[in-house]
C-alpha cells in the first residue's frame, strides 16, 4: 500500500480522492434554505455594484437592513471576489436562471464551496512540503472533514476566502533554499488583500518576513525586498478596498464601529462578567476537534522544535498561536475567527501523528508498525469531526432538523391549545419583565419556549423564571449538538429549546 502512494498515479488518485471528499462535504445541501444573518451583505452590495456601475463596497450604499446600512468597508476584497466570480459565471452559457435566482445568492454560495474545496488542496500541498505524502493525506483528510471548515463553506461569508489567501501566503513564504523576491512580495500583496477583507488579518503581517529572516541567517540580505514589502501590502489593500483608500475617514469610522460593537458583552457569545473568552474558545475547540488532535498538535510542534525547523514552525504554528492568543483575550468569541489558521493546525497535528508512529516503530522494530500506528492515529483523530460534521450536513443543512423540531413543537402546542404561545431567549431580564407585564395586563397562561444556547446568560436567568413565575417544565428539545458549548452551531442552527407552561406570577414577585 505504501508503494502505491509513492507512485505518481497512486499519489494523484489519493490526493484527488481527498479533495473530492472535501468538495462533496462542502457542496452537500449548500442549496437548501438554511440561513445566516450576514449573507444578505454580499447579496445586496454586489447587486448594487452590478446595477449601478459604482464599484464602491461601502455598505451604506446598498439596500441593507438598517443594522448593516452604515459606513463600512468590512469584507471589501471578498465582495470584489464575489463580484468578479459572478461576472465569470455570466460568461458561461446556460447559467442565466442560476444567476438570476435570489439576485445571485446561489452563485455566491457556490463560490464559498469552491474556495473551501480549493483550501483542501492547499492543505495537501503544505502537508507534503512539511512532512511528505503521508502528512499531506492525513492533514488533507482532517481539513476535508473539519466541522468548522465545512460549516464555513455553506455560508456567503468571507471565511473560505480568507482561508485560501492565508494558505497561499504561507505557501509563498515557504523556504526552498534561496530567497525568491517575487514570492515574498506576492505574500505581502496577499496579506494586503486579507486586511482589505478583515482588519484583524493584520495579525499575519509578519508572515512575509519569515523567508527574509531565513535568507538573512544564511548570509543573504535583500534590503530592496524588505523596503518594497510595505508597498506590496499596501498595493494588496488598495486592490481589495479602493474605496477605503479613497475615503480613509469612512474606513476608520467603520473600523471604530466594529471595535465598539465587539468591545463589550455580546450575548450569548461572551461571558456575563465580560472577561476574556479564552475558556469559551478552549472548550469549543476541544469539543469539536477532540483531545487527540490537540495532543498530536503538541507532539508535532515539539517535533519541529526538536529538529530546529524554525521557519516551518513559524509558518505553520506561528499563525495558530498568534490567532489563539489574540482572540482568547477578546470579550466576544466567534469560532469562525480562527478558521483561516485551522488548516495549519491540521498540518502540524498530522506531523504529530506521524511522529508518534515513528516513535512506536523505533521501539518495536517490526515492519509496518510505524505506518500502522499512524493510520490508527489518523482514524482516532477523525472520530470526533465525523460525529459532528455528519449531523451538521444530514440533519441541519438538509432541513431535516428543522422538520423534526417543527413536528415536535406542533405536537406540544396541540396538547395545550388554550395557552398563548410565546418564544424567547433569556439573554437578559427583558423577557421576564415583559412576561410579568403581560400577566398584569390580564393575559396568559403561556406556553413558553426558551431557546438556550448552552450559554452563561440563559444559565443565569433560567432559575429566575422558576423563582418569579408559576412555570411548569413540559418538555425539552436538546437539538442536534447538545454536548457542544455556545457557538454559532447553537445560535444559527440547533439550540436547546425548553418548554414551560407559565400560569401566573408567584406572590414573592409582586
Amino acid at each position: 500500500m505504501t508503494d502505491f502512494f509513492r507512485r505518481p498515479l497512486g499519489w494523484c488518485l489519493a490526493a484527488g480522492a481527498v479533495v473530492s471528499l472535501g468538495f462533496a462535504l462542502r457542496v452537500a445541501y449548500h442549496d437548501r434554505g438554511y440561513g445566516h444573518p450576514d449573507e444578505t451583505i454580499t447579496v445586496e452590495i454586489v447587486k448594487y455594484m452590478r446595477r449601478s456601475g459604482d464599484w464602491d463596497t461601502n455598505w451604506a450604499k446598498a439596500d441593507l437592513d438598517p443594522s448593516f446600512r452604515y459606513d463600512q468597508y468590512n469584507f471589501s476584497s471578498h465582495l470584489y471576489a464575489n463580484f468578479f466570480f459572478y461576472r465569470l459565471v455570466k460568461l458561461l452559457p446556460g447559467t442565466a436562471g442560476w444567476r438570476s435566482e435570489l439576485e445571485g445568492f446561489w452563485v455566491y454560495r457556490f463560490f464559498s464551496v469552491a474556495l473551501a474545496s480549493l483550501a483542501v488542496g492547499q492543505v495537501l500541498r503544505l502537508g507534503q512540503r512539511a512532512g511528505g505524502r503521508a502528512a499531506a493525506l492525513g492533514a488533507g483528510v482532517l481539513a476535508a472533514t473539519s466541522l468548522l471548515l465545512v460549516q464555513d463553506a455553506h455560508y456567503v461569508r468571507p471565511e473560505a476566502f480568507l482561508t485560501v489567501l492565508t494558505l497561499w501566503a504561507v505557501a509563498l513564504g515557504w523556504p526552498d533554499g534561496r530567497l525568491r523576491p517575487g514570492r515574498v512580495l506576492g505574500a505581502g500583496f496577499l496579506i494586503g488583500l486579507l486586511v482589505a477583507c478583515k482588519v484583524s488579518m493584520l495579525l499575519l503581517a509578519w508572515l512575509p518576513l519569515v523567508p527574509l529572516v531565513v535568507a538573512w541567517r544564511g548570509g543573504e540580505t535583500n534590503w530592496r525586498v524588505l523596503a518594497a514589502l510595505p508597498l506590496a501590502l499596501g498595493a494588496g489593500f488598495a486592490a481589495g478596498a479602493p474605496g477605503a483608500v479613497a475615503h480613509p475617514d469612512v474606513f476608520l469610522r467603520g473600523v471604530q464601529h466594529l471595535v465598539t460593537q465587539y468591545a463589550g458583552a455580546h450575548p450569548p457569545h461572551s461571558h456575563v462578567h465580560g472577561g476574556p473568552v479564552a475558556g469559551m474558545m478552549a472548550r469549543y475547540f476541544v469539543a469539536t476537534l477532540g483531545w487527540p488532535a490537540v495532543a498530536c498538535f503538541a507532539v508535532g510542534l515539539g517535533g519541529l522544535l526538536w529538529r530546529r525547523r524554525w521557519a516551518e514552525m513559524a509558518l505553520l504554528a506561528g499563525p495558530v498561536a498568534v490567532f489563539a492568543v489574540f482572540f482568547a483575550t477578546q470579550t466576544v468569541f466567534f469560532e469562525r475567527n480562527l478558521s483561516p489558521v485551522l488548516p495549519l493546525f491540521f498540518v502540524v497535528a498530522a506531523l504529530g501523528a506521524l511522529t508518534i508512529g515513528a516513535a512506536c516503530a523505533a521501539r518495536v522494530r517490526l515492519p509496518g508498525v510505524g505506518a500502522g500506528v499512524a493510520v490508527l492515529m489518523f482514524g482516532w483523530l477523525l472520530i470526533r469531526p465525523l460525529q459532528l460534521t455528519g449531523p451538521l450536513l444530514w440533519v441541519e443543512f438538509s432541513g431535516r432538523g428543522a422538520q423534526r423540531h417543527d413536528a415536535f413543537e406542533l405536537a406540544l402546542r396541540a396538547r395545550h391549545p388554550s395557552a398563548e404561545w410565546m418564544e424567547t431567549s433569556l439573554l437578559n431580564d427583558g423577557p421576564l419583565e415583559q412576561l410579568a407585564a403581560d400577566f398584569r395586563a390580564g393575559r396568559g397562561p403561556f406556553l413558553l419556549r426558551v431557546t438556550d444556547f448552552s450559554d452563561e446568560w440563559n444559565a443565569r436567568h433560567l432559575p429566575l423564571l422558576a423563582a418569579r413565575f408559576l412555570a411548569r417544565p413540559l418538555a425539552e428539545y436538546p437539538g442536534t449538538f447538545p454536548d457542544l458549548p455556545v457557538c454559532t452551531l447553537q445560535t444559527y442552527h440547533s439550540a436547546h429549546d425548553r418548554y414551560f407552561l407559565v400560569t401566573g406570577q408567584r406572590r414573592e414577585a409582586d
